[in-house]
């Protein structure tokens, strides 16, 4: 659900629920003290917002945005570090840069300490996705290969393979990419290739979206969908909805039935679904959401702000963003 913005983070270094019907208030969830830009990269039921705090340069810090408490530091190894993905119990997943300037996959636990995800023989690794278990799912470079990993709440690793894993489900499942192929490993660790294409999204069924060739395409327990030309579904639930943009529409498709229905007119874009079929994304420069039914309500906007993006919609409602100024700054932003 979160690959476009952790990947978007990293290239800058080198529970079925109901949704919440009470209007959502905005707010602005700020920066470090004298840091100048933040973003957020998860949320979870309980509201927590886990993301990134930026200083000048390229200077980051991994963050946690609890509810009704100020931004929390996470604990470092002395340089950067980024946030990923945050689970149900507050537990934070992401990397640290070490003295020798390599990224080490960590854990942040609820009170923010920091636990090194190790890999045997790895010179680098990152952490991309965390389950309500505590199971980590990520990568690690050894002699030179990168291998997807996947780390026990312990801290147990196990090597799936060549590339990287990428979201891990909560039977442990996980979907990654190796070279230009699409791939799922059960919690055997057996690979299957899905496809060569391009990941976007997956559902705790081990169910991914992406695109092959330019066309949308939905891996499914029992197969692939494909969605056509122009459509690029991000996101996919577990209860039969797969949401994106078709011609630069919000959509949301019916997995059972096929239906397609458009959410808004050009240019918006649905970014996430919940397992209550509510959807949250983009309608022009604003956030959005739209109902089980497809009744859209336009989120609150920051003042002063150009844009808005979604980058988390959890199980009861709470949704995350960015809000990104006309001098190109940006501050992370939750509607909860």
């Amino acid at each position: 659900m979160r690959t476009a913005m952790v990947a978007a983070v990293v290239a800058a270094l080198l529970v079925p629920g109901t949704a919440q019907a009470a209007p959502l208030a905005l707010e602005d969830l700020g920066t470090l003290p004298g840091d100048l830009r933040s973003t957020s990269v998860d949320v979870n039921d309980s509201g927590s917002v886990a993301g990134n705090s930026y200083g000048t340069g390229t200077s980051q810090h991994a963050v946690r945005w609890d509810r009704f408490e100020q931004i929390k530091k996470l604990a470092d190894l002395g340089f950067d570090s980024g946030a990923t993905a945050i689970n149900r119990d507050y537990v934070v997943a992401g990397y640290a840069i070490t003295a020798s300037g390599q990224t080490q996959a960590v854990k942040w636990g609820s009170s923010g300490q920091l636990t090194q995800l190790t890999v045997p023989g790895a010179t680098s690794s990152i952490a991309y996705d965390i389950n309500d278990s505590g199971t980590v799912a990520g990568a690690a470079t050894i002699n030179g290969v990168t291998q997807a990993v996947l780390w026990a709440s312990w801290g147990e690793s196990t090597i799936l393979g060549e590339g990287s894993a990428r979201h891990v489900t909560t039977s442990n499942t996980v979907i990654g990419t190796s070279g230009n192929d699409v791939v799922r490993w059960n919690a055997s660790g057996v690979r299957t290739v899905l496809d060569a294409g391009v990941f976007l999204g997956a559902n705790q069924l081990g169910e991914a979206t992406g695109t092959v060739g330019g066309n949308g395409v939905l891996w499914l327990r029992n197969g692939k969908t494909q969605l056509g030309a122009a459509a690029r579904p991000f996101d996919i639930n577990d209860n039969g909805a797969a949401v994106g943009e078709l011609s630069s529409q919000a959509t949301r498709w019916d997995v059972s039935t096929g239906s397609v229905e458009t959410l808004a007119p050009a240019p918006s874009r649905a970014a996430e679904v919940n397992n209550s079929w509510v959807v949250a994304g983009t309608v022009g420069t604003s956030a959005a959401r739209w109902d089980m039914g497809g009744t859209q309500t336009v989120l609150p906007s920051l003042p002063g702000a150009a844009r808005h993006s979604v980058t988390a919609l959890s199980e009861v409602g709470h949704v995350s963003g960015v809000a990104t100024f006309a001098d190109g700054t940006y501050r992370a932003v939750a509607w909860r």
